[in-house]
C-alpha cells in the first residue's frame, strides 16, 4: 500500500522550475497523511473520473465508455460504463426531456496482482459502482441543459500478513477496511462544436458529504478530455481521458 501511494504521488506531483520554492518532500508527506486519514475518499475521486454522467447525444440510443486516464492508466481501474436512452426529447409529448439511465462498475487490477505476488499483502479488494438517471432538454439550437441523480459506492479493503505490516508516518498499519457511498444531484450545460463534438460543464453535489465537485470537458466522437475539480479532495485537479462509443 505504501508503494501504491508513493506511485500516485509521483504521478501527480510534478516538480518544475516555476515551483522550485515548494518543499515537495513536506507536501508529499502532507498528502500521504490525508490519504491515510481518508483512503476511501481519495480513491473515490478517481472513481468519479471514469463515471459517464452526461446525456447521450441526440439520436443515439445506447453508449458504452471506458475511463483511460488516470483510472485505467496508471491506477489499473478496469472499468465499463453504459448509457441507455429510455425516450428521446419530445417523443412522448412536446417539451418532455430526454431520459437516460446511466451506470458502471470498476475493479482495481493492481489489487489482485498485489495479493498474488506480494509477501506482505494477505488480501486486497478495491472496486465500486454507480447508478443513476439523466434528464436533458434543449433551450436553443446550440444549448442543451441536463440534470439528474446518481448513487455511487466504493469498497476498499486491504489486509497485511502478521509481521509484515508497513510503517507509514510512524504508524503501523494492519489493514484498510473502508468504503464510500453517497447520492448526488447533477446539473450541467452543453453546447455543440461540430458533428459529434461538444463542450460540457457540470456541477455535482453530494447529499451525504455536502460537497461540490465540477467538470469541464470536450466530448468528441470517440474520446472525452476533461478536468475534474474536487475542492475538498486530496488532489484537487484531475485531468481525465475517457473512450466512448455511442450507437
Amino acid at each position: 500500500m505504501k508503494r501504491l501511494i508513493l506511485i500516485f504521488l509521483a504521478l501527480f506531483l510534478i516538480k518544475g522550475a516555476a515551483f522550485a520554492a515548494v518543499d515537495w518532500e513536506s507536501k508529499g508527506m502532507q498528502i500521504a497523511g490525508e490519504v491515510i486519514a481518508n483512503p476511501a475518499g481519495f480513491f473515490y475521486d478517481f472513481q468519479q473520473d471514469l463515471e459517464g454522467t452526461t446525456p447521450l447525444p441526440p439520436g443515439k440510443s445506447f453508449g458504452i465508455q471506458t475511463g483511460l486516464f488516470p483510472t485505467l492508466i496508471p491506477l489499473t481501474y478496469t472499468n465499463v460504463s453504459g448509457k441507455l436512452r429510455l425516450h428521446g426529447e419530445g417523443r412522448i409529448a412536446p417539451g418532455v426531456p430526454q431520459l437516460d439511465l446511466i451506470g458502471g462498475y470498476w475493479d482495481m487490477l493492481a489489487a489482485k496482482m498485489a495479493t498474488k505476488n506480494s509477501q506482505s499483502i494477505d488480501s486486497a479488494k478495491f472496486g465500486g459502482y454507480y447508478l443513476g438517471a439523466i434528464l436533458s432538454t434543449s433551450v436553443s439550437p446550440r444549448i442543451r441543459t441536463f440534470w439528474g441523480y446518481k448513487h455511487s459506492q466504493l469498497d476498499a479493503k486491504l489486509d497485511f500478513k502478521p509481521g509484515q505490516e508497513p510503517d507509514l508516518l510512524g504508524t503501523k498499519v494492519n489493514s484498510f477496511d473502508t468504503g464510500f457511498k453517497d447520492d448526488f444531484f447533477i446539473a450541467g450545460i452543453e453546447t455543440p462544436r461540430g458533428v459529434g463534438k461538444l463542450w460540457s460543464i457540470q456541477l455535482n453535489y453530494g447529499l451525504k458529504t455536502q460537497t461540490f465537485s465540477s467538470k469541464v470537458s470536450w466530448y468528441g466522437k470517440f474520446f472525452e478530455l476533461g478536468l475534474n475539480i474536487y475542492p475538498e479532495g486530496v488532489l484537487v485537479f484531475h485531468p481525465v481521458w475517457n473512450f466512448h462509443l455511442n450507437f
